[in-house]
């Protein structure tokens, strides 16, 4: 098996392409416009100057983001940090197994800062064409299989959040008229700390999770398992959620992450970024989803700014709806078995881990 560097290889073919400014997007039109979002596409354009030249297929790579998207269908490159890729030479691999490699790679966080110099440190095993081919198949249909899961969970999602929006309006602006009390008065809510670094016996052993907002995903309700540990001393100095408690998060490195909402499943100790809001009078279920469709009041109460804060007391002068506690238990059990089916279709941390398996030994030469 050949093992390459990037640059001989890959090439970036993003210059001499029209860059669509965001405030040029249209809702709808001709070409899609693909950018460094999350979204796979961003938004359209109906010009066709703006089509990145050549034909397909291309990988996009979100220079600020890491997103990695597999473009097959002629498209319009977004303004703000895409990197548009190409094979350097046709023929000589198969770009969706390129594609499946970056996925897989582990490429580090530098925050808002450029990742493209990480790529181009990689080095890329290339085994015959035929078998680039028969690898990037294989990992397709186990990557659509994980989507379709994916979807069903999200629709699954979808049907609670309307339930709850049939039962009690939208939190934001109670249109049901229900009596409002503030978080502090109705919840204990306890802000995160790190044990000092340089004290190494605090985090060498793995006595319990060290949770980060990273750990708090938008959309899922438990929190995903800690990559750090604190040992017993640095438990001893450490903020701990006890199993039940919900933790929001306060400080994160973009707007869209302050107000993320999840369930701890189990004891964790939790840093700076984050509150535990233990509830009082409200069920912690019921909690979760008021507090994660109520996110827009969290945000409101933000410094702001791509390190924005809700300080302690600002969340606690939230706001939050007061229904009758026999409506907040019949919503908690259809959220309950919404989430045991979700369970049956296998969370996202399992999907992932078996994802990440087939991915190791497909580019270990295993499969």
């Amino acid at each position: 098996m050949n093992v390459l560097p990037f640059e001989e290889v890959v090439q970036d073919a993003s210059g001499g392409n029209i860059k669509v400014q965001r405030g040029d997007y249209l809702t709808f039109g001709k070409y899609p416009i693909v950018d460094q979002g999350q979204q796979f596409v961003g938004g359209f354009s109906n010009d066709r100057s703006d089509l990145v030249k050549g034909e397909g297929p291309w990988i996009v790579f979100g220079d600020h983001t890491r997103a990695l998207k597999f473009i097959e269908t002629p498209f319009c490159m977004g303004a703000d940090g895409v990197k548009v890729l190409r094979l350097k030479r046709e023929g000589s691999a198969d770009l969706k197994y390129i594609f499946h490699f970056l996925k897989h790679s582990n490429i580090p966080s530098a925050g808002y800062s450029r990742h493209y110099k990480f790529l181009k440190r990689l080095e890329i095993p290339l085994p015959p064409l035929e078998e680039q081919k028969r690898i990037a198949a294989i990992l397709d249909k186990a990557d659509q299989l994980r989507q379709k899961r994916h979807q069903a969970i999200a629709l699954l999602d979808s049907l609670t959040q309307s339930i709850f929006l049939e039962m009690f309006g939208d939190p934001v602006s109670n249109p049901k008229g229900w009596q409002q009390k503030a978080i502090g008065e109705i919840c204990k809510v306890v802000t995160g700390n790190t044990p000092p670094r340089e004290i190494a016996d605090y985090y060498d052993d793995i006595e319990i999770e060290w949770i980060k907002s990273d750990n708090i995903a938008d959309g899922g309700i438990f929190l995903s398992k800690a990559a750090e540990f604190l040992s017993k001393k640095g438990q001893a100095v450490a903020r701990v959620a006890p199993s039940g408690a919900t933790l929001v998060t306060c400080i994160a490195g973009s707007p869209n992450s302050i107000g993320n909402v999840g369930l701890a499943n189990r004891d964790v100790a939790f840093n700076q970024q984050i509150n535990a809001v233990i509830p009082i009078e409200l069920d912690p279920w019921f909690q979760f989803f008021h507090l994660r469709y109520a996110k827009r009041l969290v945000q409101a109460q933000s410094t702001g700014g791509m390190k924005g804060l809700v300080s302690k007391s600002r969340l606690e002068n939230v706001l939050l709806m007061q229904p009758p506690r026999q409506l907040q238990e019949e919503f908690v059990r259809l959220a309950r078995l919404h989430s045991s089916v979700a369970d049956l279709l296998m969370t996202d941390r399992n999907l992932g881990t078996l994802f990440a398996s087939l991915q190791h030994r497909a580019f270990s030469g295993q499969l």
